[in-house]
């Protein structure tokens, strides 16, 4: 596991920096091909997030992840999309809720 000091002479925090996959208790998530909240192909996307009971990342659009990013709502959004696929206790899982 990769550390660094965050100020040598401050005595700073340690900051850990792995970022490892550990594929006996991690999965790695498939990448929606359609954007969450249009329905519209997506051929690449940065605004994603876990829906882990489909196994899947969700995405949203280029256009409406700029609208929601700007607006500080995408978190809301996918939580609304992941409460209409799954129901309300799916955000129990999740830390971000």
């Amino acid at each position: 596991m990769a550390k660094r000091k965050a100020d040598a002479e401050g005595g700073g925090e340690e900051e850990s920096a792995d970022f490892s996959f550990d594929p006996g208790t991690q999965i790695e998530l498939e990448v929606e091909t359609t954007c969450c909240i249009t329905g519209e192909d997506v051929e690449a996307s940065f605004c994603r997030f876990p829906d882990y009971i489909n196994g899947t990342l969700l995405v949203m659009s280029r256009k409406e992840a700029l609208k929601h990013l700007r607006a500080d709502t995408s978190l809301d959004v996918f939580r609304q999309v992941l409460v209409k696929r799954h129901g309300e206790r799916v955000l129990e899982g999740y830390a971000s809720s």
